[in-house]
């Protein structure tokens, strides 16, 4: 039985931070991930049930980190943005056709979606991040856009629940976020995680002019959260290549770190077993379900970012 191997202790230099107070990060990339365009089906992705928590005890601060990998290949197409409450990661899809000038449609999800979270937050609305990625979506395929690439979208909200921090999103294909938590008994568990939204085999869900898929079929993301909780989104460049066991191997290697340093340490170690002929890694044991022969690691954009809660 092939088995995942702990991640070894990792020697890393700290990264720059990427915000400090209410300044925005908003960086656009360039992506691997060489997939056909999506078709329809019936089967959308879910995700697994949030413990409750008590009223008034949930997280009143929290930090952000990320980092990121391009594909040594080509220039990186994984687009994200990070500010004070809201996130994204944007996989662009390089299997869809690409407009010959100006940004990738990842890019211009990215950049689209983080204008309408800002525009309802500017307004006293309830940020929506489902439907600021919907509104982003219909106006890159009114305007003929080509392109494509799955999206994951939260917000830290602290108002809509009064006593509660809630981790609220939306998340279309096969990137994800997992929310880490202490047991009683002092245990780092995975409390939460997004399913990836599949067609089949290495096609995801994807937004973009020709695709069948639509925000509407996103799946709601709503977390609330605790004091120490970590939360990771990322992009499939690590999903598919990192167990849930060796992040939760490589979060106690680095707890206590700055969350630069943690989202750093992840992406570091999925590259390595990217550039492993003979790393065991879930992607490769999906392509074996599916009758498929896959050996070693799977060569990818990469980025992550981790929020740290107190």
């Amino acid at each position: 039985t092939l088995r995942p191997s702990a991640p070894k202790a990792l020697s890393l230099s700290a990264p720059k931070a990427v915000r400090t107070g209410s300044a925005t990060s908003l960086k656009m990339g360039l992506f691997d991930a060489i997939k056909n365009l999506a078709m329809p089906t019936e089967v959308a992705g879910l995700a697994t049930d949030a413990p409750e928590v008590p009223e008034g005890v949930g997280a009143s601060t929290w930090a952000v980190g990320v980092y990121e990998v391009p594909d040594p290949r080509h220039k990186m197409e994984d687009a994200w943005f990070a500010d004070e409450y809201d996130y994204g990661i944007f996989d662009g899809v390089t299997g869809a056709k690409k407009a010959e000038t100006g940004d990738i449609y990842s890019f211009q999800l990215a950049g689209n979606t983080y204008a309408n979270m800002q525009k309802q937050r500017k307004n006293g609305i309830d940020v929506d991040p489902r439907n600021a990625l919907d509104a982003a979506d219909v106006t890159l395929n009114d305007v003929n856009t080509v392109g494509a690439s799955t999206a994951i979208v939260v917000t830290v909200d602290q108002t809509s629940e009064p006593g509660f921090t809630i981790l609220k999103g939306a998340n279309i294909g096969d990137s994800g976020i997992s929310v880490f938590r202490r047991s009683p008994e002092g245990a780092l568990e995975c409390v939460y995680k997004t399913i990836p939204q599949m067609h089949y085999f290495n096609c995801p869900f994807q937004l973009g002019g020709a695709s069948p898929d639509s925000a509407d079929q996103a799946t709601r993301i709503r977390c609330p959260l605790l004091p120490g909780d970590v939360a990771m989104i990322a992009s499939d460049g690590v999903y598919d290549n990192v167990f849930e066991s060796q992040i939760i191997d490589l979060l106690e290697q680095t707890w206590g770190q700055d969350p630069n340093y943690q989202a750093q340490a992840i992406v570091a170690y999925a590259r390595q077993q990217q550039e492993d002929p003979n790393a065991v890694i879930p992607y490769g044991i999906e392509a074996q379900e599916n009758g498929e022969s896959w050996t070693g690691g799977k060569l990818d954009d990469t980025v992550a970012l981790i929020l740290q809660f107190n």
